[in-house]
């Protein structure tokens, strides 16, 4: 059983404000050297979970703006770890070939009250809609997994990620490691019991994945992009797009996969390279 997990570092344990990556003090690089160890040990605590639950194989997508976020020298070397920046899809990897997914890490989606750190993408998105269902990013991750038939089955993070995950996918095990008080604090359990808790956790996970229904949505897809401020041009609304106002924009596609790469201009032909043996 192929395990797919994405991560992002606003919902790990003991992460409460934003990375400033363009700081270049030692300030910030001790803390992004610790949030990063953080991370991987969180990492590890759900890749021992998932194999301990049945999984034979855990790909790990380095999910966080950085692309190279998880310190590699504190995961579990059993995993493979996707890292970088110019993908060739937002989720390389994960296809029919997998047979569940999850996070690591995740935060709620743009505009969640009391969410730590919430945001969909980036800061300047108010809200994304997909024929009018409202997901942040981890809603857009069961989506794809759902366009190839793969559940979406553990959501480790803020309370409020957790909730948000709950009521889209009935059956999903969730781990809360911090509550949201407010977008840029948290009450939170210390890593170390983040990681008994997400060990357990992915464990239960693995035992739903023939429980848990495949989030799917219908073709074809309607789009909506509405942004914080005055964003879009009615008169110049770009190629394939419609703006409906100078905060939204509008596109239709056939399908997610279809939508992702009309979105960021991923090469339509690239398929993954398998691993040789």
């Amino acid at each position: 059983m192929r395990v797919y997990l994405m991560t992002d570092l606003e919902g790990v344990a003991g992460v409460y404000t934003w990375e400033p990556r363009s700081d270049e003090g030692p300030a910030n690089f001790e803390m992004r050297m610790r949030q990063r160890r953080w991370l991987a040990q969180e990492v590890s605590a759900a890749v021992d979970g998932c194999l301990a639950g049945g999984a034979s194989h855990v790909i790990v997508n380095d999910g966080h703006g950085a692309g190279y976020t998880i310190d590699l020298d504190h995961v579990d070397p059993r995993a493979d770890i996707i890292n970088g920046l110019e993908r060739p899809f937002w989720l390389p990897y994960l296809d029919e070939t997998c047979d569940a997914t999850g996070i690591v890490g995740g935060h709620a989606k743009a505009g969640t009250p009391s969410g730590c750190l919430y945001h969909t993408m980036s800061t300047p998105i108010r809200n994304w809609t997909f024929n009018g269902l409202s997901l942040g990013e981890m809603g857009l991750q069961a989506a794809i997994a759902g366009r190839y038939d793969v559940p979406f089955v553990l959501a480790t993070g803020d309370l409020h990620a957790c909730r948000e995950m709950e009521a889209l996918i009935p059956g999903i095990v969730t781990v809360p490691v911090k509550i949201g008080m407010s977008r840029q604090s948290a009450l939170q359990v210390p890593p170390a019991r983040s990681c008994e808790l997400i060990r357990e956790g992915a464990k239960r996970a693995m035992d739903v994945v023939d429980k848990v229904e495949p989030l799917k949505l219908e073709s074809p897809i309607v789009f909506r992009d509405e942004r914080v401020d005055p964003t879009w041009d009615e008169e110049k609304p770009g190629e394939g797009w419609r703006v409906i106002d100078s905060h939204t924009r509008e596109i239709e596609a056939a399908d997610i996969i279809d939508l992702m790469y009309t979105i960021y201009s991923y090469p339509r032909d690239w398929q993954p390279t398998k691993w040789p043996g």
